[in-house]
């Protein structure tokens, strides 16, 4: 077979895809093809560097599923471990793992390159959150009115979306992602916001009446500004009328982090409302599994996460306690 007749990543990726989306009980949605497309690119375009090839070019289609072997995995991955994170690299070697034995099963590949391969760990970081002090600084900074022309700015608009981040920890991406017709009004008086996750699936949280307060007294602003909305319609709109997407929204918790002189957390800024409200309410007594259920986590173990860390928070208040001081002046001395 001539180097023109051979298979190349390009023309079994979508094969694959749709075999994942076969196979996975979630099925894919959009975003998850998008991250295996991703991380099978990284690999190509890598492969196709160690072979002195040109990094900008086009590796699907130009990488042969025969240069899968060992030798240049292992190199390959060398590389990518000096230029990504170890929870990127992690992730990346599941994703040619699942690639490579699926090729095996197709004819494509005679053996595995990745059984020799073994991906760095996570680091181990437990989630921190806000206290609730902080919490209160971070709502008068979304609340209040600010001197300044900018028209970006939108009181009501903003204390909506701090209260529906932080009573109900959704991430985001579901935020940006809610409609006018995702908060239902029930029969018996309470107010539901339904979210889509992780592989659309779909959750309904309880939104407290604070938090009605605060989306009703946005819906009727927003109203007055645009005209009546339909059901359909995205719920949090920019003053342009445009829809509000993931990069704006941490863009807007980032300016009420300043305002406010809170800690900034690891990570994107809007998911630190995830971990406060996980954690305020693992510390309030709320079983696990229904902090699980509001989180829409897949495996109880991650939101065991935060029952770890709210645990550690404990630790540390204990060690920081004055009492040690009272305790260590009045130590009665060893004979």
């Amino acid at each position: 077979m001539s180097v023109a007749d051979e298979v190349v990543f390009r023309d079994v990726v979508e094969a694959f895809l749709t075999d994942r989306a076969t196979l996975t009980r979630r099925g894919l949605n959009d975003r998850s093809r998008d991250a295996y497309r991703q991380d099978l690119t990284a690999w190509a375009r890598q492969l196709h560097v160690d072979a002195g090839g040109d990094a900008e070019a086009d590796a699907l289609k130009r990488v042969p599923i025969s240069a899968l072997t060992d030798q240049n995995v292992r190199i390959a991955y060398r590389s990518l471990r000096e230029s990504s994170a170890a929870a990127t690299c992690q992730r990346r070697v599941g994703t040619l793992r699942l690639f490579t034995q699926w090729l095996q099963l197709e004819g494509h590949l005679l053996g595995d390159p990745t059984l020799r391969i073994e991906a760095p760990e996570r680091p181990s970081r437990l989630p921190a959150g806000w206290s609730v002090d902080e919490l209160r600084r971070l709502a008068r900074a979304a609340s209040t009115p600010r001197d300044g022309t900018d028209r970006r700015r939108w009181p009501a608009r903003d204390r909506a979306i701090f209260a529906v981040l932080v009573t109900t920890g959704v991430r985001a991406a579901e935020l940006c992602g809610l409609c006018v017709g995702s908060i239902r009004r029930e029969p018996d008086g309470e107010t539901l916001v339904q979210v889509i996750g992780k592989g659309d699936k779909q959750r309904n949280l309880p939104l407290p009446p604070e938090a009605v307060d605060a989306v009703d007294a946005y819906l009727a602003e927003r109203e007055a500004r645009f005209g009546a909305a339909a059901p359909s319609d995205v719920l949090f709109l920019l003053t342009s009328a445009k829809p509000l997407l993931p990069g704006a929204l941490n863009h807007l918790v980032e300016t009420w982090i300043r305002l406010a002189a809170a800690p900034k957390q690891p990570g994107e800024a809007a998911h630190a409302f995830r971990h406060s409200a996980a954690k305020g309410l693992i510390r309030s007594g709320v079983p696990v599994p229904a902090v699980q259920g509001l989180l829409g986590h897949e495996d109880l173990k991650t939101t065991g996460i935060y029952v770890k860390a709210t645990a550690a928070d404990t630790r540390d208040a204990v060690l920081l306690s004055p009492a040690r001081e009272v305790l260590r002046e009045t130590a009665i001395p060893t004979p």
